[in-house]
């Protein structure tokens, strides 16, 4: 739990993360096309993310929640997020809510509210929470495109032998930008229902969670491009998102685990622009004092889905591509291994470093074997979790990627 001051009722709790990060990927250093651009791990058509340069945006991030109790049954909480991208800092509200208390067991939150999906998704931002720089991103940073959610949620919560069994039913809606440099971009879900399901013990924890939503995305972006010359893409798509996950935690006589599986399905034109996917991670640690070394495996397997350039939801076009063209959007499938350290050097600080191997999948026969359905024939091009600009040259197969990192609660 955060430290904390308050004043006529009003609490703050805070923390912030200072980061640094690079890799060592240099494939596009002789491609003319690139034009002086690089593969950008987990940063999306040029917005933050780890770069050849060492970079302080991917991790850097501070955060002030702010809490009033209204009521002997009701208060009011937000959180303000201010984090990197390439170019500046942005500052927003990343979750803001009313919650009322009805019985010890039930309480309603309405507004924006965080949705309960991972293991650490309530404390995601709050670095000093969890053994990791950053959640496996493998699972964390794209399967689910949903961080908060405009509606209303239960929290019910019931003592079942030696811990307690939690359920976190909720709906609501959401809007937000896709980020792109190179366009604009939108993402709209409607009718979102979900349930999270969670027992929780002396130094364990399990859950389950799944949702489903209406999508629709739209907008699109431009890109001048080597072998085509000017090509237009349309993001404009629809259709349903399920999301299904499941996790475990154990801290216990000094052993750390973290477990967690997720799975994406998408339907009609949506697939095209996020496609089906599953995901997974385990995290094994040891605390030695103040020291917790730790190992973490994770892999992605995306599927992929063919764009044609007839006019229409999701189409492609440009004045190069002949005539019925058609090409696979980027996939995402790999695997990692990070070696991570956590320095614990107070009550309210630790430090950590991390060194990453990604080994992002380049052999055709692999790329195959994930097809989708969809996609019965044709190239895949596999960047992993790196940008997927269509000048760049996919990263080589096996990329390192090294982090510092210093977390703070107040």
């Amino acid at each position: 739990m955060l430290a904390s001051a308050s004043a006529h009722a009003i609490q703050f709790d805070g923390f912030f993360t200072v980061g640094a990060a690079i890799h060592d990927d240099d494939t596009n250093k002789d491609n003319l096309a690139a034009d002086g651009r690089e593969n950008v791990y987990i940063g999306s058509l040029g917005d933050r993310g780890v770069t050849q340069d060492l970079t302080f945006e991917t991790d850097t991030r501070f955060g002030l929640q702010i809490s009033s109790d209204v009521s002997e049954n009701m208060s009011v909480v937000a959180q303000l997020l201010g984090r990197g991208t390439i170019s500046n800092f942005d500052a927003i509200i990343e979750w803001a809510y009313m919650d009322y208390e009805f019985a010890d067991w039930v309480s309603l939150r309405a507004g924006k509210i965080k949705q309960p999906v991972y293991l650490v998704n309530d404390y995601v931002e709050v670095g000093y929470a969890y053994p990791w720089i950053r959640p496996p991103v493998e699972v964390y940073y794209l399967n689910n495109p949903l961080n908060t959610v405009n509606g209303a949620e239960l929290l019910l919560s019931f003592p079942v032998g030696p811990g307690s069994l939690s359920f976190q039913p909720y709906i609501g809606s959401n809007r937000d930008d896709i980020p792109n440099s190179q366009g604009q971009a939108y993402f709209e879900a409607e009718n979102i229902y979900g349930i999270d399901v969670k027992y929780a013990g002396r130094g364990y924890s399990v859950h389950a969670s799944t949702f489903t939503c209406d999508v629709r995305t739209f907008g699109g972006f431009s890109v001048d491009t080597a072998s085509f010359g000017l090509l237009n893409v349309d993001l404009d798509s629809k259709g349903e998102c399920e999301v299904t996950s499941a996790g475990l935690t154990f801290d216990l006589a000094n052993v750390v685990v973290y477990a967690e599986w997720q799975e994406r399905t998408t339907t009609d034109t949506l697939s095209r622009a996020f496609g089906d996917q599953d995901a997974w991670y385990t995290t094994l640690g040891y605390r030695i004092g103040k020291w917790l070394p730790h190992i973490t495996f994770a892999s992605i397997d995306g599927k992929a889905s063919t764009v044609g350039t007839a006019t229409g939801e999701g189409a492609v076009t440009g004045p190069g591509l002949p005539p019925g063209a058609s090409f696979n959007f980027p996939i995402a499938v790999q695997t990692s291994v990070t070696a991570g350290l956590r320095y614990e050097v107070n009550d309210s600080a630790a430090l950590k470093f991390e060194y990453a191997v990604v080994d992002v999948e380049n052999d055709p026969s692999e790329l195959a074997s994930t097809n989708n359905p969809r996609t019965p024939t044709g190239d895949y091009i596999n960047y992993g979790l790196f940008n997927t600009d269509f000048n760049l040259l996919p990263p080589k197969d096996k990329v390192g990627v090294a982090s510092i990192a210093l977390d703070v609660i107040f």
